[in-house]
C-alpha cells in the first residue's frame, strides 16, 4: 500500500484520500498535478494465494482490459485516462464523478419510474454494446455501479473487472469476481461467459430499479448464489409493463436470452409509453431534492467491486434509507414506507393530551435481522453493511454483516487495527465479554478523534467521539453492531444505546 511519504504516483498523480476499497483494489480521490484536475485513481491489489506466474498474468491483463477500456469513448462509460505502473502493480486513472448511484437514489427516493427505469436501462445497454464490440465484457453490472447525473445521463463506472472476451485467465485461478446477487448462472457454474451474461446483470439490475434489491438476493452468499442457479425471480411487486423485459434478460440460459438489440426494442417500447400505462402500480417518490442530497452526500464517485464471498463497508449516508417498519414482527423491503405513527383523531372536542412520539422503530433487514433504530436518523443501506446517522452528525448506529472464518475477538482486533490506521487518539476504555440475548459476544468500546480523512464520511473532523462495537457469530455469520456518540453527549445517550445495542436479533 502507499505510505504517508508516497503519495505520487507515476510522479505525476497525487493521491488525496481513499474513497473505498474492495475485492480487486482500493479507489483514491486524487489530482493529475499535470493538467492540475481531479481524478479518481484505482491501485489494483490482487488476491493473496496467487503463484508468481499467476499475479504476472494478472497483473499484464489488467494493464491490457485498461488500455482497451481506455479506447471506449462513450457518454454512458466513465472515461480512463492513464494506466501506469508503480511499486509493481498497475494504477488506473479515470474520470472523477460525483454523482448519486442508482441504488442511492432508489433506496433514497423509492423505485424508479419505469419509463426513467427503461431510460436507464437504454443507456447502460448502449455502454455495453460498445463495449462489447470491442471485445470487453463488464462482469460486474449492478445498481451500485450505475451513476445518475443531475441531467439525466447514466454512466457506467468500473471496468476494474472487465476482461477481453475469450480470456480465461479469471478461470484458471479460480476467481469469481463480481457482486453474487447479479451474477449470471453460467457465471457461477464456471462456463463459458460472454455478451450474454452482462445483459443477464442489466436484467437484474432493472429488477432491483422496482424493488431496490436483486431478484435472488437471500442475504446469505451461498443461499443467493443457489437462487441464481434454480430459483426464478417473483414478479408480482414488478409492474406489468416490465415483465417482457425482465423475463427476456433473465433467462437462465445464454442462449434463450434476448439480444442486445431485441432488449434496446423492449426498452424503448416501455420508455415511449404513456404516463398512465408506464406508471401503474409504481409507489410515487420524492422529487428532485432527494437526489440533491444523495449528490450532497456522495462520498465516493467510483465505486469497486467486492468479491463473491467477501464485503467490505461502504459507507455513505443517504437520506431516508433504509426505511422502517412500524411493527417489529413485519418484515419489509427497503422500499415499502413506513406505517403511520399518527394517532387517529379524537372523536369529540374535549382537549386530549399531547401524543408522545417513540424514539426508536423497528427495522427488519431483508437479510433477516432486526433492531430497533432511532426514528428520524439517516440511513444507509449497502450489501452488508447497514448505518443510521443523527442528523446533526454527532451519533451513529451500525450493523455489519461480516461472512469470515475469524473469530468475534480476532475480527474486532482486525478492526481496531483498521480504526488506528484511520482516527486519531484512539484510546481504549475497555474489553469485555458480554451475553447478547443467550449468545457470547464481545465488547469493545473505545473513543477517537475524527481526523479530517478517514473512513467515517458522517463525522466531523477534530470532534472527540465515543464508540463501543458489539461482535457476535450466529451461524456462518458474524455482525458487529456499532454505537458512537460524540463524547460529551455519552451519558445522555447510554440508556438509549442499551435499549438499541440489546434489540439486534437474527432470525424470524
Amino acid at each position: 500500500m502507499v505510505s504517508e511519504d508516497n503519495r505520487l504516483i507515476a510522479r505525476r498523480y497525487e493521491l488525496v484520500r481513499e474513497l473505498g476499497r474492495g475485492g480487486m483494489g482500493v479507489v483514491w480521490e486524487g489530482r493529475d498535478t499535470l493538467l492540475n484536475r481531479q481524478v479518481a485513481i484505482k491501485e489494483v491489489v490482487l488476491p493473496d494465494g496467487l503463484s508468481p506466474g499467476d499475479q504476472e498474468r494478472q497483473l499484464m491483463r489488467t494493464v491490457r482490459e485498461a488500455r482497451t477500456a481506455a479506447k471506449l469513448n462513450h457518454p454512458s462509460v466513465v472515461a480512463i485516462y492513464d494506466v501506469v505502473e508503480e511499486g509493481g502493480r498497475p494504477w488506473i486513472v479515470m474520470e472523477l464523478l460525483s454523482h448519486p448511484t442508482v441504488e442511492q437514489v432508489v433506496l433514497s427516493t423509492g423505485a424508479l419510474p419505469v419509463r426513467e427505469a427503461a431510460d436507464v436501462g437504454r443507456q447502460v445497454l448502449s455502454a455495453l454494446k460498445a463495449a462489447h464490440a470491442a471485445g470487453i465484457l463488464h462482469r460486474d453490472v449492478k445498481p451500485s455501479n450505475i451513476l445518475i447525473t443531475d441531467d439525466g445521463r447514466a454512466v457506467l463506472t468500473d471496468f476494474g473487472i472487465a476482461t477481453v472476451e475469450g480470456d480465461a485467465s479469471l478461470t484458471r485461478t479460480g476467481m469469481v469476481t463480481g457482486s453474487p446477487s447479479f451474477l449470471a448462472p453460467e457465471r457461477v457454474r464456471a462456463a463459458e461467459a460472454g455478451p450474454a451474461s452482462d445483459l443477464w446483470s442489466l436484467g437484474a439490475t432493472l429488477y432491483a430499479c422496482m424493488v431496490g434489491r436483486s431478484p435472488f438476493e437471500r442475504g446469505d452468499p451461498m443461499a443467493t448464489l443457489n437462487a441464481l442457479l434454480s430459483e426464478e425471480p417473483d414478479y408480482r411487486r414488478i409492474p406489468p409493463i416490465m415483465h417482457p423485459i425482465l423475463r427476456g434478460l433473465l433467462q437462465k440460459e445464454p442462449e434463450e436470452r434476448v439480444d442486445a438489440e431485441e432488449a434496446d426494442r423492449l426498452l424503448a417500447a416501455i420508455a415511449a409509453a404513456k404516463p398512465a400505462a408506464a406508471d401503474r402500480d409504481v409507489p410515487k417518490r420524492s422529487g428532485g431534492r432527494g437526489r440533491a442530497l444523495l449528490a450532497a452526500g456522495a462520498a465516493a464517485a467510483v465505486v469497486i467491486a467486492g468479491g463473491s464471498v467477501a464485503y467490505f463497508k461502504f459507507a455513505t449516508p443517504a437520506e431516508g434509507a433504509p426505511r422502517a417498519t412500524a411493527v417489529p414482527a413485519a418484515a419489509t423491503s427497503p422500499l415499502t414506507p413506513s406505517a403511520s405513527q399518527t394517532p387517529e383523531p379524537s372523536a369529540t372536542r374535549t382537549p386530549t393530551p399531547s401524543v408522545t412520539q417513540p424514539v426508536v422503530r423497528a427495522w427488519k433487514s431483508r437479510a433477516g435481522w432486526s433492531i430497533l433504530r432511532p426514528v428520524r436518523w439517516r440511513g444507509a443501506l449497502q450489501e452488508a453493511y447497514t448505518e443510521w446517522t443523527r442528523r446533526d452528525g454527532n451519533a451513529h448506529l451500525g450493523v455489519e454483516a461480516v461472512y469470515s472464518n475469524l473469530d468475534v475477538n480476532e475480527l474486532l482486533r482486525t478492526q481496531e487495527d483498521t480504526v488506528r490506521q484511520n482516527a486519531e487518539g484512539v484510546v481504549t476504555r475497555g474489553r469485555r465479554t458480554v451475553t447478547h440475548q443467550g449468545v457470547k459476544a464481545v465488547e469493545w468500546e473505545f473513543s477517537w478523534t475524527a481526523g479530517a480523512a478517514g473512513d467515517t464520511p458522517w463525522a466531523t473532523a477534530g470532534i472527540r467521539y465515543r464508540e463501543v462495537r458489539r461482535a457476535v457469530s450466529i451461524g456462518d455469520t458474524a455482525y458487529v453492531v456499532s454505537w458512537t456518540v460524540a463524547e460529551n453527549q455519552w451519558l445522555r445517550n447510554r440508556a438509549l444505546m442499551r435499549q438499541v445495542m440489546s434489540s439486534f436479533t437474527v432470525g424470524t
